[in-house]
């Protein structure tokens, strides 16, 4: 039992060195880490596990190498119980067979089965801990140490480019993936997918500085908003544009009905879907007219749809496009049949014409333009107004089925206007998403 309770004692001595020593180092390594601002918490916790651990391994070998043996602890428990080494000599004494050594081992046997090691050899407070106490403290203090201060500046410059390259990059990806979102919904822009297959999906690839890769995706960005902008150009969109602005002239008949007089102002208010729907309620109206009583019915059917055809024919000539070609000197006959009937020859002719009268290329071309707007919109009320007037004159015949026909061929040129319309509302949606796109490339967060 002194044994036992001397080792322990020892190796509670050595952890204690082992201990303070280790936490020096541990108290260094914290030390590197703060002064060049590792942020290596695994580093750390490694560090102080390991040394801790060898600590203590150190602390058992070291006292299993110097531990005390039997004679040694008799000898220190005589010298703590003041027995004047009555238990180390009995011990001593132990294989001898005269009658007096039998009596020395006699009195250590006596005086053994009476002592209390506990009371004799205590379990102390290890001298070094002070020391170690100091370590832990110094550890500690080296946590108070500022981040960084031997950081070169270099070293915290690459840092923040680095952090903020990966803020650009989240803020590219993300305005990105909203793009593609749009594209995917819209049938529209079916050819902005390739483009946007083609983008890098790491958002910035190999480019090394954040303003490289704001500057890419910018790039980009321009990109599909041109292709989007080429596509809003089309002359079908800019006709459909002209044709709503026509129709806002358009009356409904007198005596119209309701279908009639839902159709002339569905078309007045450029709402080609109510304008097809009341189309659709009109083509109803005819297939029940199949007896010689609902001849009357037919024939103002008739009359109104006549009405609308006119308008349409009337409406279908810009006025004010008209006088203007008037102010430049050319015939009212042929600048009718240039807002009617445009072809390239034509245009080319005009312009020629116009370069003599001392007008700039730039007005040359705006007019040319609105000539263009003006006889797609023309061509479509036209269109419009001729299938109009088929169904009346067959409605005014009695033949029902050919006026059906009729009115169907307009509710296909007002479904495509429809379809024109939700395609400009596409393409608008998309520019919107990329002006939006190009401001926030910076903005990693939606704000």
């Amino acid at each position: 039992m002194a044994q036992r309770r001397l080792w322990l004692n020892g190796w509670l001595h050595r952890v204690s060195w082992c201990l303070a020593l280790a936490s020096c180092c541990f108290a260094c390594v914290v030390l590197l880490t703060r002064l060049y601002d590792l942020h290596d918490g695994v580093l750390l916790f490694w560090s102080a596990m390991g040394l801790g651990g060898a600590a203590v391994l150190a602390a058992v070998i070291w006292t299993q190498i110097t531990r005390i043996g039997p004679s040694a602890a008799a000898a220190k428990l005589d010298e703590a119980a003041g027995l004047r080494e009555r238990i180390s000599s009995g011990r001593h004494c132990l294989n001898a067979d005269d009658p007096f050594a039998r009596a020395v081992v006699a009195d250590a046997e006596r005086i053994s089965s009476s002592l209390s090691v506990r009371s004799h050899i205590r379990f102390t407070v290890p001298r070094p801990l002070p020391f170690t106490a100091g370590s832990i403290l110094l550890v500690a203090s080296m946590f108070l140490v500022p981040p960084g201060l031997l950081k070169g500046t270099e070293a915290v410059l690459a840092e923040q480019q680095s952090e903020e390259l990966h803020i650009t990059k989240v803020a590219v990806k993300r305005q990105f993936d909203v793009l593609r979102n749009i594209v995917e919904a819209t049938p529209t822009l079916e050819e902005l997918k390739t483009e946007l297959k083609l983008i890098d999906p790491k958002a910035g690839g190999k480019l090394q500085t954040s303003s490289d890769v704001r500057h890419e995706a910018s790039k980009k960005i321009d990109d599909l908003s041109d292709l989007v902008k080429q596509k809003q150009a089309r002359n079908e969109y800019a006709a459909t544009k002209e044709m709503r602005k026509m129709l806002r002239g358009l009356k409904p008949p007198q005596g119209a009905d309701t279908a009639t007089r839902k159709l002339a102002k569905a078309l007045a208010e450029g709402d080609f879907k109510t304008a097809r729907e009341a189309i659709e309620t009109l083509k109803e109206q005819l297939a029940t007219l199949n007896s010689p009583k609902d001849r009357e019915m037919a024939k103002k059917l008739s009359r109104q749809l006549d009405d609308l055809a006119r308008q349409l024919d009337r409406i279908a000539v810009d006025p004010k496009l008209l006088e203007k070609l008037k102010k430049l000197g050319i015939d009212p006959k042929d600048a009718k049949r240039l807002l009617e009937r445009l072809s390239k020859k034509d245009l080319d002719q005009l312009k020629k014409m116009l370069e003599k009268k001392g007008l700039s290329a730039k007005q040359i071309e705006k007019l040319a333009k609105q000539l263009q707007k003006g006889q797609g919109a023309s061509n479509m009320a036209k269109q419009l107004a001729g299938a109009m007037k088929n169904a009346s004159e067959a409605a005014a015949a009695g033949q029902m089925g050919s006026s059906i026909g009729a009115l169907s061929l307009a509710a296909e040129q007002l479904s495509e206007l429809e379809q024109l319309e939700q395609e400009m509302a596409q393409l608008e949606s998309a520019a919107a998403a990329l002006d939006d796109a190009q401001a926030n490339l910076d903005q990693p967060c939606p704000t």
